[in-house]
């Protein structure tokens, strides 16, 4: 893989934002799969085998050896150090901030999971606490990225979850049948439809909720 294809989660959550903003709203979490509508179909994204979790991770120790032999690249705790002492923007504050944020959308999930299905107006309610709640989410977690985008651990992380994306995303063609979307790797670095962002936006959300 060339450093040159790989873009940023910052670049992929600004494109995301504008489709989907809302797991609980557009997308289903079930049996450790994100099932989500996209263009008038069905797709999903699973949780990797531990085949594809290998080769991941085969292609993020090729990335890192690779960009550690390049001239110009940096590593994040120096990228985090620069950042402070010349531009004045402190990552681990924004972190922190981050955290707090998501303590405070989990709380809300907490509240809607027991909610039955006939109370409408409050479920309702509590949805649009957490589309904003997201809002600001999305928006420290950009800020984060954007700025720790040039470091090593970012690219590699990036190439992660786009190769995750692309073996673990797949279509309906049947009411119980699903088949992978691309055929090839390629296929999915080439597919300029917004798809491959949203489905490793997907896959992210997906890793985070069974981390949590």
């Amino acid at each position: 893989m060339e450093t040159k294809k790989i873009k940023s989660y910052a670049e992929i959550a600004e494109f995301v934002k504008d489709i989907d903003i809302s797991i609980l709203n557009h997308s289903i979490i079930q049996d450790n799969k994100i099932i989500f509508p996209y263009d008038s179909k069905v797709y999903r994204c699973r949780m990797p085998n531990q085949m594809e979790e290998t080769h991941a991770e085969g292609i993020k120790n090729k990335l890192k050896i690779q960009l550690i032999q390049e001239d110009g690249t940096i590593t994040k705790k120096e990228l985090i150090k620069v950042l402070k002492e010349k531009q004045n923007i402190d990552i681990k504050v924004l972190n922190e901030e981050c955290n707090k944020i998501k303590d405070d959308l989990f709380k809300v999930y907490f509240k809607l999971a027991p909610i039955p299905t006939d109370r409408v107006d409050e479920i309702n309610d509590l949805t649009e606490e957490i589309k904003v709640i997201e809002q600001k989410f999305l928006k420290f977690t950009y800020e984060i990225a954007e700025n720790l985008t040039p470091c090593i651990e970012e690219q590699i992380k990036v190439a992660y979850y786009r190769y995750l994306s692309y073996a673990c995303s797949e279509i309906q063609v049947k009411e119980e049948e699903f088949k992978p979307i691309w055929e090839t790797f390629d296929a999915f670095e080439k597919d300029d439809t917004g798809l491959s962002y949203k489905c490793i936006d997907c896959l992210h959300k997906l890793l985070l909720h069974i981390k949590e």
